[in-house]
C-alpha cells in the first residue's frame, strides 16, 4: 500500500482598501492587492504553534498605513513610509479564512495611501512598527484631502494546497 502526504499547507492573503463618503455612507473606490506575508509573520506562526511565550498568545491585532510604493518584500520588518496605525476594529473567521479590518476617518488617513501593513505579537501596540509585520501589501488610494474615510480589510487564508 502506498501512502500519498497530503500535508502542504498554503498561507495566502489580500488587502483591501475602501474609501467612503463619511456624510453619505457611499462608497466611491475599492482597491484590492495580493500580499506578502512577511518573514516575520512566518515567525510568529511558529512561535505560536510551540506557545514558546506570551509574546505569542496575541494575533494579528494592529494594521497601518503609509505612503510608499516600493514593493513588500519578504524582510520588510516595517512600512516602508508609515503614515497611521489603528487596532484592528472587528475580525472574524469563517472556517479557514479570517477577515480583520481596521476604520480610518478621514481626519486619519489624510495621505496618498500606497502601503499597509498588519501587525501582530503581544508586543505590538499602538506606537509605530512594534509588534511583527505579519504581512505587507501596496494598495493606491489618494486621500490626501481628508474627504473619505478608509478601511483596510485584510483577508488571510490557510488552505490545503
Amino acid at each position: 500500500m502506498e501512502f500519498k502526504e497530503y500535508n502542504l499547507v498554503k498561507i495566502t492573503g489580500r488587502g483591501r482598501l475602501t474609501a467612503t463618503d463619511p456624510k453619505t455612507g457611499e462608497v466611491v473606490a475599492v482597491v484590492e492587492s495580493p500580499n506578502i506575508i512577511c518573514n516575520e509573520g512566518l515567525y510568529l506562526i511558529a512561535a505560536f504553534a510551540r506557545d514558546e511565550s506570551a509574546n505569542f498568545d496575541t494575533g494579528i491585532t494592529y494594521c497601518e498605513i503609509g505612503t510608499s510604493s516600493t514593493a513588500p518584500a519578504a524582510g520588510d520588518t516595517s512600512l516602508t513610509a508609515y503614515h497611521a496605525r489603528k487596532a484592528i476594529t472587528s475580525n472574524s473567521r469563517n472556517n479557514y479564512e479570517v477577515t480583520f479590518s481596521t476604520f480610518f476617518t478621514a481626519a486619519e488617513a489624510t495621505a496618498a495611501i500606497l502601503e499597509a501593513g498588519m501587525w501582530g505579537a503581544g508586543d505590538a501596540a499602538a506606537g509605530e512598527a512594534t509588534g511583527f509585520l505579519f504581512s505587507h501589501f501596496l494598495v493606491s488610494y489618494d486621500n490626501s484631502g481628508g474627504l473619505y474615510d478608509i478601511t483596510i480589510t485584510y483577508i488571510l487564508t490557510i488552505a490545503r494546497g
